[in-house]
């Protein structure tokens, strides 16, 4: 069985709760988070590690997968300091070198459920119309207009929204956000091809339609009936779509249900990180065997990152002195 060490600097979601069993198994292969010695394959969870990461594998076979979007003075960490990768897998290629692969993020769901509780699942009863589950991030451009949009739909007494998150009623398992819903808000901090996060797939996997603002080629990863796109930066088009969706209520939702399911398909067996890893092994299965030590330094910020770093402190300030924040 093939073994391939993950290394990531976070603690939860608990990416093995997304195999059978809890196992960390996926067809052939065995993941583990562990410091083992040895293995097949090593994939790093982005690039910005704190420590020296050493394992004996083979080099060609020593990856990362980039799983935030690009923005210079902040993710830095995407373009810089990959030498020792053979392949990056990452929603923005800073080059034409051929170790960059286009890839989805292959981010964790949120909601807390494990695999086996969502493949044996039953279609939850669906008792409200709209939800939102909102974080309170103010790092990015997208996060202010997000924050900017929140606060235009409270101000829309005709379109009743439950709203969650830490920008407004925290709330400890997001499922309880979703799943009484038909439809919900997902807005990404980033509108790039290629990138979506667990905005959409937490949505998908409580079978809730997704009123999503984000990556523009999704229709290339799921059916266009499984989600409504808006784009918060046209607020007026946006909420007069938000309204119509509201209206039609239960009949729309009963109307899409079916790509709603294959989306939900898909999250599970197909875009999730563990068949994303055991396909991508399958499709590497010419590289050579030979083993070595491979040596992962911890990123360091290069001189002209830590100046984006400070340019972009600098503009978050001046967002805050003019009350954008």
């Amino acid at each position: 069985m093939t073994l391939v060490r993950i290394v990531k600097d976070w603690d939860w979601p608990d990416i093995m709760r997304q195999t059978p069993g809890g196992k960390g198994v996926w067809d052939d292969v065995c993941f583990t988070t562990g410091e083992v010695d040895e293995c097949d394959a090593l994939l790093v969870l982005n690039n910005r590690m704190k420590q020296e990461v050493r394992a004996v594998c083979p080099r060609g076979r020593v990856w990362a997968l980039m799983q935030e979007p690009y923005h210079r003075g902040f993710t830095d960490w995407m373009v810089e300091g990959l030498d020792v990768f053979a392949r990056v897998y990452t929603n923005y290629v800073p080059s034409g070198d051929p170790k960059y692969v286009i890839s989805h993020p292959a981010i964790p769901w949120h909601v807390n459920r494990t695999f086996d509780q969502l493949t044996t699942q039953e279609l939850p009863e669906k008792s409200g119309t709209l939800s939102w589950v909102v974080g309170n991030c103010r790092d990015l451009p997208g996060h202010l207009e997000r924050l900017a949009f929140l606060r235009r739909l409270q101000m829309e007494r005709d379109i009743p929204a439950d709203l969650f998150g830490r920008a407004v009623r925290p709330i400890e398992d997001k499922w309880d956000g979703l799943a009484p819903y038909r439809f919900s808000l997902a807005v990404e901090n980033t509108v790039a091809d290629d990138y979506w996060t667990e905005k959409l797939a937490d949505c998908f996997l409580s079978w809730t339609i997704p009123i999503y603002h984000g990556c523009p080629n999704l229709a290339q990863y799921f059916p266009s009936e499984a989600f409504i796109s808006i784009d918060i930066n046209k607020p007026c088009e946006a909420l007069a779509v938000i309204r119509k969706i509201v209206k039609d209520g239960a009949s729309e939702w009963e109307r899409r249900l079916p790509a709603l399911h294959e989306a939900r398909r898909l999250i599970l067996y197909h875009y999730q990180l563990f068949p994303v890893i055991s396909k991508l092994l399958l499709l590497e299965d010419g590289l050579s065997e030979e083993r070595s030590l491979v040596i992962v330094p911890p990123y360091k910020r290069s001189l002209k990152a830590r100046f984006r770093r400070d340019i972009a402190k600098i503009r978050k300030l001046i967002r805050c002195a003019k009350g954008i924040l």
